[in-house]
Parts: C-alpha cells; structure tokens; sequence
C-alpha cells in the first residue's frame, strides 16, 4: 500500500506539473492565458504522470548516462503519445491532437518537436525534478503518505467520472446530426446540449482546438459555433430547428409522393 500511495503521489505531481507546463507554453504562444488544457475538469494531465512514472521506474539505470536518458525518455514518452492518440480515438472516435501539419509526423499523432521535447524533459525529471520530490516525500509519515494518497486519489477519480460522462455526450449530440430516421430525437438532444453543457464542451473544446471526429463532416462546424457567444449559440438553435424542420417536411413530402404512386 505504501509503495502504491508513494507512485500515485509521484504520478499526481507530474500530472500537475506537465499540466502547468502546457498552460505556460500554450498560454506563450498564443499570447493569451488559457487554462483548458487536457480534458479532466482538475488541473493536471495524466498522460505526463504516467510518462513521469514509467521514466523513473525504468529508466533511473541510465541517469548517469544523459544521451542514453534522453533517448529512451525521447521514445517511451513517444510511443505513449501514440498509444494514448490512438486508444482515445477508438474509444471516443475523437482525434484530440493532429500534428500533421508538423515536419517528420507519423499519422499526425506523434512528432519529432515533441519527441525532442520528451526527451528533455526525461531527462529534468529523471535527473533533477524526481530526487528532488522524493526527498520531501521522504519526509511525510506512511500514514499523512497514505492520507493525502487517497484523498487525491477520490478526487481524481470523481473527475474521471465525470469528465468521461461529458465526453460521451459529447459524442453522442454531435453523431446523431447524422441520423435521419430519428428528427424529433435530434432536434431535442441538440436544445439539451445546447442548454446543459455548452459551458462544459466549450471548455474540453478549448483544451483540444484540434480536437475533430473523423468520421462526422458536420463536427468542424459544430466546434466552431460552439465556441461563439451565448447570443450566437441562440441563433444556432434557430438555426437547428428550422434545418430539422427542413428534413422533417421533406422526409414527410417523400412520404406522400411514394403514396400518391402506390395510388
């Protein structure tokens, strides 16, 4: 238990650490604060404390060794990125980052920027930033270890929850613009999503500006207006209704033109 609380704190810290690292770098380049990063409501990033985690535990043999670290942290952070791309996109049919318009990509999902910057960081954190951890973990008693490890872990787990339970609404409202047999369906999911997570999948939006269905035309416009003002959304809705409307008038039209030809 006490080993399990220890990585679970290491794991926690670096997610959080990876979380600020991101909010800073974006934040730079875009010239403007933005604290959506990642798609958990709380701020810290997973992906970088399993990388942080895996790093020490398997890779704390070449810290003496800096191009070897670099190297091996350069590709299990790589290959984790990749894994988590392609997980996440099976599981949600969500593409959450697309590096394709960067140089030496494969299958937009890995790069070599980023791979260079893995390896830097295996290096920070296997080097400098994890002794430096462990020696004020050291200081912790089990108990106030395993206190603050499961408290934590609650709170990270109501998260998960939650955050997965929007992402599949998420899904759910923008897959069935496509489906024709069910237009009073549709027309209500779109008001309810509009009305209920709209503040919610706008903040999961702006963590992810890639974020994209492959397989659903209509989502780039969905986004976009998603991301507007709350005055631009009512005209949406508007706009939603009158479209379905639309379909239902035309699919009632079909209706009575095959019927006046079974006449």
């Amino acid at each position: 238990m006490y080993n399990l609380s220890y990585l679970f704190l290491q794991f926690m810290f670096f997610s959080i650490v990876g979380y600020l690292a991101e909010v800073i770098y974006v934040s730079i380049i875009n010239k403007k604060i933005n604290f959506s990063r990642g798609f958990l409501i709380g701020p810290y990033l997973p992906i970088y404390g399993v990388s942080s985690v895996l790093m020490i535990i398997f890779l704390s043999r070449y810290k003496n060794d800096l191009f070897a670290l670099f190297v091996m942290s350069a590709f299990v952070c790589s290959l984790l990125e990749y894994l988590t791309s392609l997980v996440l996109e099976k599981i949600f049919k969500l593409r959450w980052w697309d590096y394709s318009d960067k140089k030496f990509n494969i299958e937009g999902r890995i790069c070599l920027r980023n791979s260079l910057l893995f390896g830097i960081g295996g290096v920070l954190v296997v080097k400098i930033v994890n002794p430096f951890l462990v020696k004020y973990l050291n200081m912790l008693s089990v108990f106030a270890l395993e206190v603050l490890a499961l408290v934590l872990l609650i709170a990270f787990v109501v998260d998960l929850t939650l955050s997965v339970f929007i992402l599949v609404r998420l899904e759910i409202n923008v897959n069935k613009f496509n489906r024709m047999d069910a237009t009073k369906e549709i027309k209500k999911e779109v008001k309810q999503s509009l009305e209920k997570y709209t503040a919610l999948t706008i903040r999961l939006l702006n963590s992810f500006p890639s974020l994209k269905y492959p397989n659903v035309k209509n989502f780039e416009n969905f986004k976009a207006s998603l991301l507007k003002t709350k005055e631009e959304l009512k005209k949406l809705k508007q706009k939603v209704d009158r479209k379905i409307d639309d379909e239902v008038k035309a699919v009632e039209d079909k209706i009575k033109e095959v019927e006046r030809e079974k006449q």
